[in-house]
């Protein structure tokens, strides 16, 4: 597709001066979505519609194809597979029911790293190859190849048919807060209408409480029906909203928040402020799982056209039970390059009920309980989700502008903070004793306050800087 020709030339785009990227921009925007997103858009696009409402029966046949033809690219093409299933004892010939996928190795993070080009097919031309790398903000930054004309066309043809349940469409006008530096920060314009998309990139590096009422302004003149990016960088916004309301600022259709974990007290508070549908959705770099939110509820529907879900325990074993919790491992559909076969997510959810309100028929994930490492370790090596804090950052909101842990032995954590207003010992108590409440008495808890926080490569809000290795406490959630 030409959005893939031209992804390496859209590097220069960004960076030339604002006045040329208009023309540019513009022009291209003229492009009609079907020749930029080419023709295996449409493809997945018509696979959604008449998709969206199968049986489970139909699901389940379905997705025996795809692993099938997963499989058989991976053990026919691809030198790490053929040895790894060898050394199991196994072929494709063993994949002959959905049960069977149990059978078959699973791959990690490290794996691709020390045998990425073993894990190249070799019946697929380079030219073909999209070298695609994680946002850095995992401990394991990873690089993996991904199929031009393909991989991203699917991206696009999902992430805005999910949308489409709030209404959204493409190049609907909206506000976009993500890892991109734009405007020009000396002139105090920290945002930049980007045409291809229609939307107003904003800078989220900036947000302080001196300039978020130069933010506002600019959202209000540019009239968005959406608002679309970090839940961090959003959440900042809304904070100062709450404490200095303004009558002028837009009513959204919806607040669509991505690349995030999006945690309940952080749901409540955006819900609040904006008084408009918070939705979120489950994804990552590799394109192997794809999760959104329906119309009736924020439990995230898997879509089983995308890839395949599982969900293991510590051991390796799957869970089914609504209510359980374990590991998203994930295997991809639609990539010949790179299959990635039961791929470990390092994100961890809970199973949801099997049936929705809204009709589907999808796997559900009733709640993403963070990524590997969001999880503190106690004193007696137990293991408490950063989810389980939300209630303790929403009540000292007052005075916190923003919040990081970071831990690098059990049982004791650094709460830093970015203050706002009077902030000194009687706050850092406060703070103190609330976490407690959460935490119990095998941790303790030492408050740093900080002027920045440290974010990801692509500006992302780091909840926990954690430097203890997680999977080593893993049994004992």
């Amino acid at each position: 597709m030409l959005e893939d020709i031209l992804r390496k030339p859209r590097a220069i785009y960004y960076g030339l001066p604002t006045w040329q990227k208009a023309i540019v921009g513009n022009l291209y925007h003229l492009v009609p979505q079907r020749l930029r997103l080419g023709k295996n858009y449409l493809k997945f696009q018509r696979l959604l519609e008449a998709s969206e409402y199968w049986t489970k029966q139909q699901w389940e046949e379905f997705q025996y194809r795809e692993l099938l033809h997963t499989i058989t690219q991976a053990y026919d093409h691809v030198p790490y597979y053929r040895k790894s299933f060898s050394e199991h004892g196994l072929s494709s010939a063993d994949f002959t029911c959905l049960d069977d996928i149990k059978k078959f190795p699973t791959l990690s993070k490290k794996d691709i790293q020390e045998n990425y080009d073993d894990l190249i097919a070799d019946n697929v031309p380079a030219w073909r190859h999209l070298v695609t790398t994680t946002g850095g903000s995992t401990a394991e930054p990873l690089a993996f190849l991904q199929e031009k004309g393909i991989t991203r066309s699917k991206e696009h043809a999902f992430i805005w048919g999910g949308w489409s349940r709030v209404g959204y469409y493409p190049r609907a006008r909206a506000v976009q807060f993500k890892g991109r530096s734009v405007g020009n920060p000396k002139r105090n314009i920290y945002w930049e209408y980007e045409p291809i998309q229609g939307f107003l990139e904003m800078d989220s590096n900036f947000l302080t409480e001196s300039r978020i009422p130069l933010y506002l302004d600019a959202i209000r003149d540019f009239k968005p029906e959406y608002l679309i990016g970090y839940v961090s960088s959003i959440h900042q916004i809304a904070q100062f909203l709450k404490t200095n309301p303004r009558k002028d600022f837009p009513r959204f259709k919806a607040v669509c928040l991505a690349s995030e974990n999006v945690y309940p007290w952080q749901r409540e508070f955006l819900k609040e402020v904006f008084g408009c549908r918070i939705f979120s959705h489950y994804g990552h770099s590799e394109m192997v799982l794809l999760g959104m939110e329906c119309e009736e509820s924020h439990n995230l529907h898997f879509f089983p056209q995308y890839g395949y879900l599982e969900v293991l325990d510590a051991h390796g074993n799957i869970l089914k039970e609504p209510g359980e919790t374990g590991e998203l491992v994930g295997t991809s559909f639609h990539n010949n390059v790179m299959p990635l076969i039961r791929y470990h997510t390092q994100d961890y959810g809970i199973i949801g009920e099997d049936e929705c309100k809204c009709g589907r028929h999808n796997p559900i994930i009733s709640d993403v309980e963070g990524r590997l490492q969001e999880f503190i370790v106690t004193a007696d090596n137990r293991l408490i989700s950063i989810c389980v804090m939300g209630a303790a950052h929403f009540n000292i909101s007052k005075f916190v502008y923003e919040t990081q842990y970071y831990q690098e032995r059990p049982g004791h954590v650094v709460f830093r903070v970015v203050p706002r207003g009077d902030f000194g010992e009687e706050q850092k108590t406060i703070i103190i004793n609330t976490l407690k409440t959460k935490l119990g008495d095998d941790v303790t808890v030492e408050i740093e306050d900080v002027e920045r926080l440290k974010k990801s490569q692509n500006g992302k809000h780091i909840m926990i800087e954690q430097k203890l290795s997680v999977p080593t406490y893993m049994d004992n959630i």
